[in-house]
């Protein structure tokens, strides 16, 4: 029998199975999907890599810090402009304070590749039953497997978790606010792409479909005519449960070529995140679900703050069990 299962392979399942394990428990981590990562996704089309989930790297704490050096001791970012606008005219896009975040060239999968190099992770694992024994509980997956756990630890968006937890926690119904933004990501290719601005990605308050326009291409060598397009919430709300997003593609390309006076693209692929950034949050590092077994929840709904939030969520999960 395993001492703890994790739920999810995002920064807050990694951080937290990574510090358990460094405790001496035995671990185990599952995800649903054949990646790892979460919204650190890359896809590759014609052979070339595009980041459409997380952009960009940015330091927003003492967790996300320590990784940054980390990394880039590793070699795996690299400097990376970003302009944060509330005007909706591309000439103002052309001024203003620009930060300096980073890129993975080899992709932001890449990332969580290497903070997982050491946790061994059972992928396409999709749970959907948990049932408490008398001294541990079972995990059901959809590919039938069975997993026996002392400790289940669920480091997913909370509208995923509540629906395994609602039959037998008593707080699953007090956390009916949680909420999360949902966005669409446009991944473009081009036969050329000629956007002179200062910005390698530019993030807009008040547009009303871009929420971040970025120049993908810029990350690889050789670079490619490749643009990523992320949306705001009410654009991507319209769209959450069509079959097609047809339409919603030709909207965001037309209005690139309105904006950018760019031809139309060679190809496109679209990316539905549902769960995209969390809205209404916990406040609260992890939550424990009061259950008579160890049943513990975490993930950037808990802290919000992005991945710095969520990596502090995953670590304050694990010490927990020690605590």
């Amino acid at each position: 029998m395993i001492d703890v299962v994790v739920i999810g392979a995002g920064l807050a399942g990694i951080h937290c199975a990574q510090s358990l394990s460094k405790q001496g428990f035995s671990v185990a981590l599952f995800d649903k999907s054949r990646g790892i990562g979460g919204r650190l996704a890359t896809r590759r089309v014609d052979n070339i890599r595009l980041d459409h989930g997380l952009p960009s790297w940015e330091i927003l704490g003492e967790h996300t810090a320590k990784l940054t050096k980390q990394l880039l001791a590793a070699d795996m970012l690299q400097p990376w402009l970003v302009l944060e606008s509330d005007e909706n005219i591309p000439a103002a896009w052309r001024r203003g304070e620009l930060k300096t975040h980073f890129m993975a060239p080899d992709g932001m999968t890449a990332i969580a590749k290497f903070l997982a190099s050491e946790i061994t992770i059972h992928r396409a694992h999709h749970l959907v039953e948990l049932k408490a024994e008398s001294d541990h509980w079972q995990l059901l997956f959809q590919n039938e497997s069975v997993v026996l756990a002392r400790t289940v630890i669920l480091a997913m968006p909370y509208p995923q978790i509540q629906p395994l937890i609602e039959e037998f926690s008593p707080l699953s119904k007090r956390l009916d606010g949680i909420s999360y933004e949902p966005s669409l990501s446009l991944m473009l290719g081009y036969a050329s792409l000629s956007l002179d601005f200062p910005w390698q990605e530019l993030r807009l308050d008040n547009h009303p479909i871009f929420r971040k326009i970025i120049l993908d291409g810029q990350k690889r060598s050789p670079q490619s005519a490749t643009l990523v397009v992320q949306t705001h919430e009410d654009f991507a709300q319209s769209y959450l449960d069509a079959e097609s997003l047809d339409a919603a593609t030709a909207q965001i390309i037309e209005t690139l070529q309105n904006t950018f006076d760019i031809t139309p693209p060679l190809w496109s692929q679209i990316h539905r995140w549902r769960y995209a950034l969390p809205k209404n949050i916990l406040n609260c590092p992890y939550l424990a679900l009061g259950t008579s077994l160890p049943l513990i929840a975490c993930g950037d709904w808990c802290l919000g703050n992005g991945i710095e939030g969520a990596i502090a969520s995953g670590i304050a999960a694990a010490e927990s069990l020690t605590n």
